[in-house]
């Protein structure tokens, strides 16, 4: 003989149940979990366009950044992000092994580097789709060497993928939406705490995410009029800043030398030098 659960019960698993698997597709599972996939939707047309004006930007604003070691924490397998750069070692880390191209496997949030040994850093796409945004940030800080740069590119949450990131995550549970929404002005304090400076502001890729063979080699008229006004609700946005370098405070300061030979440090013409006796004679003179 069986005994049902009570109605009441029953419903309340089923909603359980129900509500917390809707609710899994808002979270943010990591960069290394849906590898596979994100690397297909790259290769689309959409995925290359994108692709295509984040290099343009790369190439065209960060050329000629000092350093040697030039490091690349990104979404997945890009070579090409690389090559945008003139660092003599250049080299990649991934939390999975997909296609090998990496130097090596790694949490972003836990790099087997030392502290303060990469000139320049790229975060494509790394700090939005990690578990803990602040934690890859924090240790990006650590590896960066003072008077580093820092270069992130980020999907922007008012442009159109952004926008359209949380109908897409509810009917579609697509994996390239399943990033955090990161305001530029939210990114730039937590560059700030870390001890970093903002010094520019790219955007770009103004399309609606939908695939097309001709945007994918080809600028529309509206792209070209976006980039030319710099309109600020592209799909990504891209931030370079500079770590600062660290200076102690002087106990005393500087004593200055007083100027010799009879010199002024002024207008630097000599100087007679008046004896007492001469100032008695003028005067005397003067009287008489």
């Amino acid at each position: 003989m069986s005994i049902k659960p009570p109605r009441r019960t029953l419903v309340n698993a089923l909603g359980t149940v129900s509500s917390g698997s809707l609710l899994d597709r808002f979270k943010v599972t990591g960069v290394g979990t849906r590898t596979a996939d994100i690397q297909r939707w790259l290769q689309s047309d959409f995925g290359r366009y994108l692709l295509r004006h984040e290099h343009q930007v790369l190439r065209d604003k960060f050329p000629e950044l000092p350093g040697y070691r030039m490091l690349r924490l990104g979404l997945s397998d890009d070579v090409e992000a690389l090559d945008c750069f003139k660092q003599i070692h250049r080299f990649s880390m991934h939390p999975c092994e997909h296609n090998g191209n990496h130097a090596a496997i790694a949490d972003y949030a836990e790099l087997p580097l030392m502290s303060e040994t990469v000139d320049v850093m790229l975060l494509h796409h790394a700090i939005e789709f990690s578990t803990s945004p602040k934690a890859v940030l924090a240790e990006a800080s650590r590896v960066v060497v003072p008077g580093g740069h820092l270069i992130l590119c980020l999907f922007n949450p008012y442009g159109p993928m952004g926008i359209l990131k949380y109908p897409m995550q509810l009917f579609f549970n697509r994996a390239q939406y399943g990033f955090h929404n990161l305001r530029l002005g939210r990114v730039s304090d937590w560059l700030s705490l870390l001890n970093f400076h903002v010094v520019q502001i790219e955007h770009g890729a103004y399309n609606v995410p939908i695939n097309s063979s001709a945007s994918a080699e080809h600028d529309s008229r509206w792209e070209r009029a976006c980039q030319k006004i710099r309109f600020p609700l592209g799909n990504f946005y891209m931030i370079r800043a500079v770590k600062r370098v660290p200076r102690g405070i002087r106990g005393t300061a500087p004593a200055w030398q007083a100027a010799t030979n009879g010199y002024g440090a002024a207008n630097g013409l000599k100087r007679k030098v008046h004896t007492n006796n001469q100032h008695v004679k003028t005067i005397k003179n003067r009287r008489g």
